[in-house]
């Protein structure tokens, strides 16, 4: 029951919306609607209003307009001449077929603003405070620090995250941006110049990348997983190892990275105090995979004031190799990769980022192994498997796995969101711009081969897919209409006959040529359209049924 109201109100409203479009220019055009539908067959319930019938029909999954002339009967005579589609100028054509296509890329800001904005998630957003910093861009350089607050960008004061998110998205290029910061400590605010840099990001799925600005931090603060980067280092001497993490100094509980080095850097040179760690233990040397978490205590000893701790978070270091794989003939568990290809990065967020571009070509990895820094090549394994929604399914595979726990971030801090109306349409923005980018990738991959026509999906899927996302939460829901509404806006732009696409060409092609094509050209771009849209409901219907079979066959 769930499945099939979530598909009815899933593909209800995505093909009223975009009726409705249609018909609200037509009518603002002075043509003729003569029936408005929700769903098809036969109707429930009917209305005549003007000279429009307004219908609720028996099957609700989508919709109709029915407007005068679009069966190419020929020109319209008596009272109704000159209301007809055909009737009016190419421009005004082209307007009324782009207006279903406009109606799909308007609905998800309708979707996600209020649902944003109404949401008891947006009481509290992030706050300004910055959890880490990336060694390897540019506010590292800068000079700013975990434990910083961003009060302004370019002079305006920002008091949350998504406002600094926001400045450096819009940056335009043009010089390096001016951060004020209050710093703890200090008496007065600082002033960093900070010059954004492109980074590369890599949509595996859909097989394209993108650039967008980045400063290099977040907010979220490191947990205090270690690894050693000086084996001389007083950690190290104490006993700790990589992936250790720092539960307690003497009494003193510790939950961030940089509270275990404020604490340990102002004991007094000499003084010994116990650090509780966690520690993963190897159940079975035969399967290194299977552990579990020990504590452990070991006593350290306070170095001179000034002495580097020589350790680091833990997030860019190596947990796992899978054997016979080219990562396992170079790297070894406990590796901590320094640079990808050149660029040098802390975080291991923006480090698995630079591992999954370009995923087809060789790594050149930078590590540090020990006291020893070594260079190796890292070439990607190429894996095919088998996907009971999308057949088989190529992908590149390095092989190693970087510290993967959970809670290796720590929850950011919070602060009240007054400006739930802006927050809102600043995440409209950026979530249907990306999925937007995504779904013109994604068609476009259709006819270069980089997206396998067996990943398309018929009503079957998609009623499969709506009762998963129905199921699991009203946002994976929306999400999921989101995705749907901007794939049913391009796909009906395509050049293709019977599609809004196909009729939008024909007027164009009318426009430039000054004239109108004629009724037996335009009945044979229909029949030509019409033949091409049964094969794809039929290709993708099989698409449908086999991916059935292979979920129920295992």
């Amino acid at each position: 029951m769930v499945t099939l109201l979530a598909t009815v109100i899933l593909l209800g409203v995505l093909i009223t919306v975009h009726e409705l479009g249609h018909f609200l220019v037509a009518k603002a055009a002075g043509v003729k609607c003569e029936v408005f539908s929700i769903g098809f067959g036969r109707p429930l319930v009917k209305k005549q209003i003007g000279e429009t019938e307004y219908r609720i029909a028996v099957f609700p999954v989508g919709g109709y307009v029915r407007m005068l002339g679009m069966e190419l009967d020929g020109p319209v005579d008596g009272p109704d001449k000159g209301r007809d589609l055909l009737s009016k100028s190419p421009l005004t054509r082209i307007l009324i077929f782009a207006a279903g296509p406009a109606m799909n890329l308007i609905l998800p800001f309708f979707l996600i603003v209020p649902f944003v904005a109404l949401s008891d998630q947006a009481d509290q957003v992030v706050a300004n405070t910055v959890g880490a910093v990336d060694e390897g861009l540019p506010a590292w350089a800068a000079g700013l620090r975990a434990g910083d607050r961003v009060t302004a960008v370019d002079g305006e004061p920002v008091g949350t995250f998504w406002e600094i998110a926001r400045a450096i998205h819009e940056y335009d290029g043009d010089g390096p941006l001016t951060l004020t910061v209050a710093r703890p400590g200090a008496d007065a605010p600082v002033e960093l110049s900070v010059q954004p840099k492109l980074v590369e990001r890599t949509n595996r799925r859909v097989k394209f990348s993108r650039e967008s600005w980045h400063i290099g931090f977040q907010p979220a603060f490191l947990a205090a997983d270690v690894a050693i980067a000086d084996p001389a280092g007083p950690l190290a001497a104490a006993g700790v190892r990589t992936f250790d993490r720092v539960l307690k100094v003497g009494d003193t509980a510790i939950t961030r990275l940089v509270q275990a080095e404020q604490v340990l850097g102002a004991l007094p040179a000499g003084q010994t105090v116990t650090l509780t760690l966690e520690r993963d233990r190897v159940l079975d040397p035969a399967y290194p995979f299977l552990t579990e978490r020990a504590t452990v205590t070991v006593p350290y000893t306070a170095p001179a004031a000034g002495t580097p701790l020589g350790v680091e978070h833990a997030w860019r270091c190596i947990s796992s190799v899978a054997p016979d794989t080219p990562a396992a003939r170079v790297l070894q568990v406990g590796d901590c990769i320094l640079e990808v290809d050149g660029h040098r990065h802390s975080l291991g967020a923006f480090v698995q980022n630079r591992l999954t571009n370009a995923p087809d070509q060789p790594k050149r990895l930078k590590i540090r192994r020990g006291g020893r820094t070594l260079e190796v090549t890292v070439e990607p394994l190429k894996v095919v498997h088998s996907d009971p929604m999308a057949g088989e399914i190529e992908q590149w595979q390095l092989g190693l796995v970087l510290m993967v726990r959970p809670d290796t971030v720590v929850d950011p801090d919070l602060v009240t969101n007054d400006q739930r109306l802006a927050h809102a349409w600043y995440r409209a923005k950026e979530q249907v711009g990306y999925e937007l980018l995504v779904t013109l990738n994604m068609v476009g991959g259709l006819f270069t081969g980089a997206v396998s026509p067996t990943q398309l999906s018929g009503p079957i899927t998609i009623a499969a897919v709506a009762g998963q996302y129905a199921k699991a939460g009203l946002d994976h829901f929306l999400h999921l209409m989101i995705m749907l509404s901007l794939s049913i806006a391009l796909l009906n732009l395509l050049p293709v006959p019977g599609l809004d696409g196909g009729q939008m060409m024909v007027a164009t092609v009318e426009l430039i040529a000054r004239r109108p094509l004629s009724p037996k050209l335009r009945q044979g771009l229909q029949m030509v359209g019409f033949a091409m849209i049964l094969l794809l409901i039929l290709f993708v219907t099989g698409n449908d049924l086999l991916r059935q079979w292979r979920m129920h066959a295992g």
